[in-house]
C-alpha cells in the first residue's frame, strides 16, 4: 500500500512536492494565519483537485498541533512531510522523527548555537540578553525564514526595535548575536540510515542593513574549497553529536577569513535548496528525500547546471508591469502591481522571482539580467 504523506499546503515549491510525489497517497493540511500573517493568504493557491484538504483554525501553535495530530491519527496518515515551520517542531517533533532531547536542542537558536559551540563548531558570540557591544544581530529564538532578524548599530535602534517586536508573533523571545560580515553559505543535506549526504552548498544573498532577508541564492557557491570542506565537516559533526540519524537538514553558514560560523540548522528541507537541486540536477528532488525516510534510499543527487533563483527588488507602492517576449528562463513569478511589504524581512516572494541556469554561474547571470531587460516595471505616481 502506497504510504500516506500530509504536506503544509502553504509552503513554497508546493506543485514540485504534489508533482514529484506520485508514489505516496497524498493529502495537504493549511493552516489560517489571517489573524498574524495576512500576507500569506494572498500567495495561496487553490486546492488541487482529488487531494484531501485539511483546513486548521488554532488559536495558537499548541492548538494547530493538536488539530494536525488529530489528522493524521483519524486518517492514517503515514507521514509529515519535512517541509514546516521551525516554530511548530517542539510542538510536533515525534511525528516527524525527532526526540524530545533532539528537539531541545534544534528549535531553539540559543540551545544549537550552545550546543555547537560545545562540540567545536564556530559560531557568534550568542546571549539572550543584550550587552553593550555594537553592532549585534537581534534575531528570534526560535524564528523562520528571516523573519525579525535585524542588525542594530545603537542603543537608539535598539529602542525603535522594540516598538516593532510585536509585528514578528514570537513568543519564545529575543537572542542577540555577535555581527560577523562575510558572505552566507546554504546547506542541504540528508541523513539516511546513519548514512551522512551532503547534497548541495549553495551562496545566499541577504539584502540591504539593517534587515537580513533573503533575497537571492546561486550554485555553485563560490566559497573556497576548503571553506566548503569544512561546512560539511561541521554539518557532519552536528548530526552525529545529537543522533540524528536519519532525515533532511538544512544549515546557513556566514563566512569569514574563511572561518564559517553556523547561524542556521534545522532538522527538515529548505525551500530554496529544493529549487536549487531541482534546476541544477533536473531531479525529483522531493521523491528522493522522501524516499529517503520511508525506504531508506540513499540515491545520490548529481548537480550539473548554475543556478540563479534571484527575488526582483521593488519598493512598497503600485506599479505597472509588463513582460516583453524573447527571455529565455526556466521559471518566472511576475512581481504583484502592488507592494504591501513595509518591511524587507517579510514575504519577500511577493516581489517576484526569475530563476535561471547555465553551464557556468555566468552563463545563468547573463540570462537573469537579460530577464530584467525584458521586463517593464513603472512606478505608479
Amino acid at each position: 500500500m502506497e504510504p500516506k504523506v500530509i504536506i503544509n499546503y502553504q509552503s513554497n515549491n508546493l506543485r514540485y512536492t504534489l508533482q514529484e510525489l506520485t508514489n505516496y497517497k497524498l493529502c495537504t493540511w493549511q493552516a489560517n494565519t489571517s489573524s498574524q500573517f495576512p500576507l500569506l493568504d494572498k500567495m495561496i493557491p487553490s486546492v488541487p483537485d482529488g487531494i484531501e484538504h485539511y483546513a486548521i483554525t488554532a488559536k495558537d501553535r499548541l492548538d494547530l498541533a493538536n488539530q494536525l495530530r488529530k489528522i493524521i491519527n483519524e486518517n492514517n496518515i503515514d507521514y509529515i512531510f519535512p517541509l514546516y515551520n521551525d516554530m511548530l517542531l517542539p510542538y510536533i517533533h515525534d511525528l516527524v522523527g525527532i526526540t524530545k532531547e533532539q528537539c531541545d536542542i534544534l528549535s531553539n537558536k540559543e540551545n544549537y548555537t550552545a550546543h555547537a559551540y560545545n562540540i567545536g563548531i564556530p559560531v557568534p558570540m550568542t546571549h539572550a540578553s543584550l550587552r553593550k557591544t555594537f553592532p549585534v544581530v537581534a534575531k528570534p529564538a526560535n524564528g523562520t525564514g528571516g523573519i525579525g532578524i535585524k542588525v542594530l548599530e545603537n542603543w537608539s535602534q535598539y529602542r525603535y526595535f522594540l516598538d516593532d517586536i510585536h509585528y514578528n508573533d514570537l513568543d519564545a523571545g529575543y537572542i542577540f548575536q555577535e555581527y560577523i560580515e562575510g558572505p552566507t553559505v546554504s546547506v542541504s543535506g540528508r541523513i539516511v540510515n546513519e548514512k551522512f549526504i551532503l547534497d548541495c552548498i549553495y551562496d545566499i544573498e541577504i539584502s540591504d542593513l539593517p534587515y537580513r532577508a533573503e533575497t537571492g541564492f546561486t550554485w555553485p557557491s563560490k566559497s573556497s574549497i576548503p571553506v566548503q570542506s569544512d561546512i560539511k565537516e561541521y554539518c557532519r559533526i552536528m548530526c552525529e553529536s545529537i543522533g540524528y540519524d536519519n532525515g533532511p537538514f538544512m544549515a546557513d553558514f556566514v563566512v569569514k577569513d574563511e572561518v564559517p560560523y553556523l547561524v542556521d540548522f534545522s532538522p527538515r528541507l529548505s525551500t530554496s535548496g529544493q529549487t536549487i537541486i531541482k534546476y541544477s540536477a533536473g531531479c525529483d528532488y522531493n521523491r528522493i528525500v522522501m524516499d529517503s525516510i520511508t525506504c531508506k534510499s540513499d540515491l545520490r543527487v548529481q548537480l550539473d547546471k548554475a543556478v540563479v533563483f534571484r527575488h526582483f527588488n521593488l519598493e512598497k507602492g503600485k506599479y505597472d508591469i509588463s513582460m516583453n517576449e524573447g527571455a529565455e528562463y526556466e521559471e518566472l513569478q511576475l512581481p504583484k502591481s502592488q507592494q504591501f511589504l513595509r518591511r524587507m524581512d517579510l514575504l519577500v516572494g511577493l516581489n517576484g522571482y526569475a530563476i535561471t541556469t547555465g553551464k557556468r554561474l555566468l552563463d545563468a547571470e547573463l540570462k537573469y539580467k537579460n530577464v530584467l531587460a525584458h521586463i517593464n516595471i513603472v512606478k505608479q505616481a
